[in-house]
């Protein structure tokens, strides 16, 4: 479904003619690695750290899909642009619950939320729909991508099996690349300055947030 959205006052940064998915990607390259480059995330994918500490950073990535989920669910049911985009094929929270209790038995093994993860979950749930779609991208988009990095390391440093790891499978979505490329078309669609530029502000902190929860389980 495309949803072209109303222009309006148009700057340099935000000229209609750029492609969106271009212009969120340069635009917040420098909050992408710097999240990507902290500490934890860096030892954990290097194999310097533990099993136990995959499991750390999944206990924290779900409250934010929980909220992710349910914000953009209750948002697609009466906003057009959160329901060109919501795909319930993207969802992790399920597969999260399913991957402890594979591992450490049913209702084991979750850590309580840290006070980041508690302000970026809140910060999704209170969010406007160009801002919760930001969330949308850095998560779902970045699964689908590096998110699959992550689950082979995780895999050949930790010994954790496949079954565990469910997280990371989106063998539902036969065609991913085709879905990243629909998902990035559908981005194009943005050209409203004023929408433009909540999303990419959102796209930034919630970067942030990534990083300031990398920190804290660095901690």
């Amino acid at each position: 479904m495309a949803i072209t959205t109303t222009a309006g006052e148009s700057t340099a940064v935000q000229d209609p003619a750029t492609s969106f998915s271009t212009l969120l990607r340069e635009a917040t390259r420098e909050e992408h690695s710097d999240a990507e480059n902290k500490g934890f995330i860096t030892r954990l994918m290097g194999g310097e750290l533990l099993e136990e500490d995959y499991w750390r950073l999944l206990s924290q990535y779900l409250p934010v899909y929980v909220a992710l989920e349910e914000a953009i669910s209750a948002a697609a049911e009466h906003d057009a642009l959160a329901a060109a985009f919501h795909d319930p094929r993207f969802a992790r929270a399920a597969a999260i619950r399913e991957d402890f209790a594979r591992r450490f038995g049913e209702h084991d093994g979750i850590d309580a939320p840290l006070p980041v993860t508690q302000r970026y979950a809140v910060r999704i749930r209170e969010a406007s729909v160009p801002q919760l779609l930001a969330h949308h991208y850095l998560r779902y988009l970045g699964d689908l991508s590096g998110g699959q990095a992550i689950g082979a390391l995780v895999a050949r440093h930790y010994g954790v099996p496949r079954e565990q790891l469910t997280m990371w499978d989106f063998s539902d979505i036969d065609a991913p690349k085709r879905v990243k490329d629909a998902y990035r078309a559908q981005l194009d669609e943005i050209v409203d300055p004023r929408v433009r530029e909540d999303y990419l502000d959102e796209a930034k902190l919630g970067y942030q947030l990534a990083g300031e929860m990398f920190r804290a389980l660095d901690a």
